[in-house]
């Protein structure tokens, strides 16, 4: 009888090793692509699907191992063990390219929602970055380089799905600038998700100390909307950075964690009050479509209060300011929707503050200006390059690096 029981549980683990190796094998972004569709998994998915394989095919030599250690004698241990561990690291490994896991690279911040983690290391967008001791994307400031520029905006400075931080925008001009001979330093000050309200906290808090002579204030369009859906401004969201982060820590790094997380929101009815929010809240083709409308006013008032008292801010500590308006990439496709970028280079002009619309500059340079970027609204590296360009000749022009 001990003979057959020893074969069954033999059996039972090569099925399993049988059964992880196949999907090990099966278990990439292209093959899980294919199967459910690219728009199932999450940003992040083609490490994610690296990582699930290499457990899986370490399951199934584990499985293999055990088929011929002393377990296998007992049958009930192996069926037992073999679908307890398939399914926990099957679990692990399968359902993280689907969605995704979050982040260590941002924390809560009393005053400004939340920000960037000093020293963080992490994915977030499909992309591995490091933040340096500043809570900054990039290199610490340079002792050695007195003249510096500070960039000021959210994801698109900040160079979401960016894998290098050379591909940054603040890099790129850099790199433009001392390639005519210009010692500058460009520092990237951009956190996903930030607002002019809250990189004025920072601004007034941390960034004025780093002695830039120029900040470049960036603008998107979603600075003017996704305020409304924060609870700082009546909403019931704290913003997707945080609804997508933990932290440190290895049981929470897991797949397991990071839909118990997710579990528990929806739970708490979290995620139906943010879709809920999310739905209520004037959209960004909303406010270019309508302006007329009052949400649409009231929104824009409220961005240009915020602006002014950066602008202010940035004036008092006797630094040049410049604004820099991104566009979304429907203003090339749609006529008419221009509107925000006129309104703020009038409202410029009558400050005397210095501006770049960047959809207008990129339109002239290229007949595809849509190529330039990743998705709606986020600069590929080429993108980044062609802005760059408009960036450091509006440096050099009006005389603000030397």
């Amino acid at each position: 009888m001990a003979p057959r029981t020893e074969s069954n549980g033999r059996k039972t683990f090569l099925v399993g090793a049988a059964v992880s190796v196949a999907l090990g094998l099966t278990c990439s972004a292209s093959n899980l692509g294919a199967i459910f569709g690219p728009g199932e998994l999450a940003d992040d998915s083609s490490d994610l699907a690296v990582r699930g394989r290499w457990i899986l095919l370490s399951l199934g030599l584990l499985f293999g191992i055990l088929g011929f250690s002393p377990l296998a004698r007992h049958s009930r241990t192996s069926v037992s063990l073999t679908s307890a561990l398939l399914l926990i690291l099957g679990f692990e490994a399968l359902s993280a390219p689907f969605m995704g896991l979050d982040t260590t690279l941002f924390q809560r911040d009393q005053a400004l929602g939340w920000r960037l983690r000093p020293g963080g290391d992490d994915d977030w967008l499909g992309a591995r970055v490091k933040i340096n001791a500043l809570g900054m994307r990039g290199p610490m400031p340079a002792d050695e380089l007195s003249q510096r520029v500070l960039f000021l905006g959210d994801s698109v400075v900040f160079g979401a799905f960016l894998a290098k931080d050379s591909d940054t925008l603040s890099a790129k001009v850099e790199a433009r600038l001392r390639a005519d001979g210009i010692s500058v330093q460009c520092l990237n000050a951009g956190v996903g998700g930030w607002a002019p309200w809250q990189e004025r906290r920072w601004y007034e808090g941390e960034g004025a100390a780093l002695g830039a002579q120029v900040v470049l204030v960036h603008l998107v369009l979603n600075d003017v909307t996704e305020p409304l859906t924060l609870k700082a401004f009546g909403g019931s969201d704290e913003g997707f950075q945080l609804d997508r982060s933990r932290e440190p820590g290895l049981l929470e790094s897991t797949a397991w964690a990071t839909a118990v997380r997710r579990w528990r929101r929806s739970v708490r009815g979290d995620e139906a009050q943010r879709a809920a929010a999310t739905a209520e809240a004037l959209g960004v083709y909303e406010l270019l479509s309508s302006p007329s409308l009052p949400d649409s006013r009231a929104a824009w008032a409220r961005h240009l209060e915020e602006l002014q008292a950066l602008i202010l801010a940035i004036h008092e500590e006797g630094v040049v300011p410049v604004v820099v308006s991104h566009p979304y990439t429907v203003q090339f496709e749609v006529p008419g929707l221009w509107w925000p970028q006129d309104a703020l280079a009038a409202w410029c002009e009558a400050r005397s503050v210095r501006f770049l619309d960047v959809g207008r500059s990129l339109a002239s340079a290229r007949p595809d200006p849509i190529s330039a970027y990743h998705d709606g609204v986020h600069p590929n590296a080429e993108g980044a390059a062609l802005i760059a360009d408009a960036l450091a000749q509006l440096l050099l022009a009006e005389g603000l690096v030397h």
